[in-house]
């Protein structure tokens, strides 16, 4: 939710690099890279390194200056703030303040005393386009600016004021947008209230920084969880489904040319199955549309089911979910489950016998949820080229799902995801399709972006799975548009719609389980 949260609501989660004292600039880059945050605050408090021992501050020479520079690229690091004593008074050296400032890209220079010539700081500010924070009584801060551009502010600490008896939610409706950078203490009585306040009156300082240890930023995590929730169910309910007004004539034509006409099986009943195309904070594949099509036409076809497609997270909760067999996630990115009614209501739907489908970029669905990941097999999925050409082979052909296939295996190109780490373990999951690694060239296109060999060499396509009383089918295909332009694909994807709905009977005994037995 920490980085989440900047493409949701605008807000900008960091930690005061000078947090990790005695430490270096350069290693404090490195714990706050490992928190999982992109913005820090800088000081001259701290040294930039062994090779380099100055203050990371105006000092620097312009080699430097592009050292840090190059540090905080390196680790996709922003210095949105920079903490100084004072600004000014003299001109010149407040001036060299803030050239020092533009060269690293910071929003907001934070001064923790009243500088006495305000004029010229909120004359500089302007110039350059660079916010300045002011600490201290909020009060007294935000009278002393009152007659000054906004962009001059207060920078506050929900832990000062607090221990100045000032109760943070009433300290933030006074400053409202003088509130350029806040500090979030640990412990902070009401910090729930506090961040909702700050949600309601649209907020969003240059920085909100939080201490550096994995304690506080789930301790803030946890007060920002509803309003997380809050703005995701807004952004569910009028996200609109891509649907077929996107494809070309052609592109729809190509798909009814290729879908199976007839159900794999006959629904033991008349079956609905919920689709969802949700992205947050993701623009969404442009596949999305083919795969809306093509589950759509094949269920009007075959008369195997009916698919309703909303994005309306509403659905997902117990009460609404029950009137669906299976709920299918295409495509799917970013932080979605957010609530933990939502969460709560997929999980128990799943587990009392309902089925869950997914393809592609549903393993980077809200990663921060590992009982969603652990359900469906895989989290995150990291991928070379997506125009790769993998030979796909056909792991159990005996299964009902690779009927379409003849126990052929056949070459396809997409972006294959790589998935090194847990859950994803043929010790839980049938594996139903794999890369044939003998037969694909493994070094096609730009590299990995991070790790993503496995030792094994175990690359999974697809795979089904129970859980609880419930049933999953997985595929990692779908970058491309081409899934229900492939005949055989089509049919294979019916079938595992087919499969989740509860209407075609498949084994799920884990493959591992099932070599160890041969």
């Amino acid at each position: 939710m920490r980085s989440a949260v900047t493409a949701i609501i605008g807000w900008k989660i960091g930690v005061q690099a000078d947090y990790f004292r005695p430490a270096n600039f350069w290693d404090a880059g490195t714990k706050i890279d490992l928190l999982g945050v992109g913005y820090l605050e800088g000081a001259p408090t701290q040294k930039f390194n062994e090779e380099i021992p100055k203050s990371v501050g105006d000092n620097l020479a312009p080699g430097e200056i592009n050292a840090v520079r190059d540090r905080l690229n390196a680790l996709s690091l922003a210095m949105t703030a920079y903490r100084v004593p004072t600004i000014g008074p003299a001109e010149d050296s407040a001036r060299h303040l803030f050239e020092f400032a533009k060269s690293l890209g910071v929003e907001t220079i934070v001064s923790d005393k009243m500088p006495d010539a305000l004029p010229m700081v909120d004359k500089l500010a302007g110039e350059f386009g660079i916010n300045v924070a002011i600490c201290g009584n909020p009060k007294t801060v935000l009278a002393a600016v009152s007659g000054l551009s906004p962009r001059v502010g207060v920078c506050g600490d929900t832990g000062a004021w607090t221990k100045a008896g000032i109760k943070p939610v009433d300290a933030l409706t006074d400053l409202k947008s003088r509130l350029l950078v806040i500090h979030i203490a640990p412990a902070t009585p009401g910090l729930a209230e506090f961040l909702r306040q700050m949600y309601t009156l649209d907020l969003k300082p240059s920085l909100i920084t939080v201490n550096g240890t994995p304690a506080a930023f789930e301790e803030f995590e946890k007060a920002l969880r509803p309003v997380l929730a809050d703005k995701v169910d807004q952004m569910s309910r009028v996200a609109a489904i891509r649907g077929p007004d996107r494809l070309t004539p052609e592109a729809r034509s190509q798909i009814d040319a290729a879908l199976p006409t007839k159900a794999a099986v006959p629904p033991k009943k008349p079956r609905k199955l919920l689709v969802l195309d949700l992205n947050i904070a993701y623009n969404g594949h442009v596949s999305i549309p083919a795969e809306n099509y093509g589950i759509e036409q094949i269920g009007k076809r075959t008369s195997a089911y009916e698919a309703v497609f909303s994005n309306d997270l509403d659905n997902l909760k117990y009460d609404k979910i029950r009137q669906y067999d299976a709920v299918y996630l295409n495509n799917t990115v970013g932080m979605i489950f957010v609530d933990p009614e939502v969460r709560d209501g997929l999980l128990r739907f799943v587990r009392e016998g309902g089925g869950l489908g997914g393809n592609h970029g549903t393993s980077h669905v809200s990663m921060d949820w590992p009982e969603f990941h652990d359900m469906i097999g895989v989290v995150r999925g990291i991928h070379r080229e997506n125009t790769e050409k993998a030979w796909i082979k056909i792991d159990d052909p005996s299964s009902p799902l690779t009927v379409p296939f003849a126990g052929k295996e056949f070459l396809y190109m997409d972006e294959f995801f790589r998935f090194p780490t847990a859950p994803y373990s043929r010790e839980k999951l049938h594996v139903l399709l794999s890369m044939d690694v003998e037969k694909t060239d493994m070094n096609q296109g730009r590299a990995c972006q991070w790790p993503c060999v496995r030792p094994d060499h175990d690359y999974a396509v697809s795979w089904i799975r129970s859980y609880g009383k419930g049933r999953i089918f997985f595929a990692i295909l779908g970058h491309q548009p081409t899934i229900f332009t492939t005949p055989p694909l089509a049919d294979y994807f019916m079938r595992g719609i087919q499969f989740i709905l509860g209407d075609l009977d498949a084994d799920t005994t884990p493959s591992a389980k099932l070599s160890a037995a041969r």
